[in-house]
């Protein structure tokens, strides 16, 4: 788990961040979390789920980026290959973790030992201690974020309550005919979802949740252009299909 520490000129006025940090973290996730706000826009480039870490665990919205496990398919040539970028690869390596100071507030922390700090990257801090253009940026970033986690907690939850979650598996069809399994992934029960009362139908419409639940229905079809990416990796296991069946296992996690 990775432990935070507070960031402050005083004890990281000397640190740096590499140029290719976010995208040296996702080469390697198949999986990118997504806010509720960003489901529009991501839906442009990648077929986005609901998904959670374990059974217990609360849920999440992610893009899928590619259909082996670590293995990003959006990163090509050392860069970022797609319209939509998500917002925790622009704040990246920086989180937000609760304030010592104020019970109720936020403060930008830092794992000390990420190597995404270096020597001779972008400087968090002027020579005067003051926050830098990069980390200005990420620090407006992560106030708007504290926000929409809020949202996508409450979206999350809505769905759930509803019942208008299904568990799917996405099945890989290779050329030489085997298979591999996507599991536990979620997408939106459309017969639930067609099921609503009008009163229900309606609260989702006031709650502005329609749009997202509609947009990662049609994100399906984005499954097709992760085949089109994968079959141009050289030396890949080449996909002829991929199909989705109702889960058997829908508490079976990635």
């Amino acid at each position: 788990m990775t432990k935070l520490v507070e960031l402050t000129p005083g004890q990281h006025g000397e640190l740096k961040v590499a140029s290719d940090a976010a995208l040296t973290v996702a080469k390697g996730q198949h999986l990118i979390g997504l806010k509720v706000t960003e489901v529009a826009q991501a839906i442009t480039c990648f077929p986005v789920f609901f998904t959670r870490a374990s059974v217990a665990g609360d849920w999440a919205i992610s893009a899928i980026t590619g259909i082996e496990l670590n293995n990003n398919l959006f990163i090509v040539d050392d860069a970022w290959d797609a319209i939509y970028q998500p917002t925790g690869m622009k704040t990246f390596p920086f989180y937000l973790m609760n304030s010592s100071r104020d019970e109720n507030g936020y403060t930008i922390g830092i794992d000390e030992n990420s190597k995404a700090f270096t020597e001779d990257g972008k400087p968090i801090f002027d020579d005067k201690g003051k926050a830098s253009l990069m980390l200005s940026a990420v620090a407006a970033q992560l106030d708007e974020d504290v926000k929409n986690e809020v949202r996508s907690y409450k979206f999350c939850q809505e769905m759930e309550k509803l019942g208008l979650m299904k568990a799917m598996d996405v099945l890989v069809h290779h050329v030489d005919e085997s298979v591999t399994t996507l599991t536990g992934l979620h997408t939106v029960n459309e017969d639930k979802l067609q099921g609503l009362t009008e009163q229900e139908f309606e609260n989702l419409r006031g709650l502005g949740y329609l749009a997202p639940l509609y947009g990662m229905l049609m994100s399906m079809y984005q499954l097709n252009a992760l085949i089109r990416r994968h079959n141009l990796v050289q030396g890949a296991k080449l996909v002829k299909q991929v199909t989705m069946e109702v889960s058997k296992d829908p508490n079976k996690r990635l």
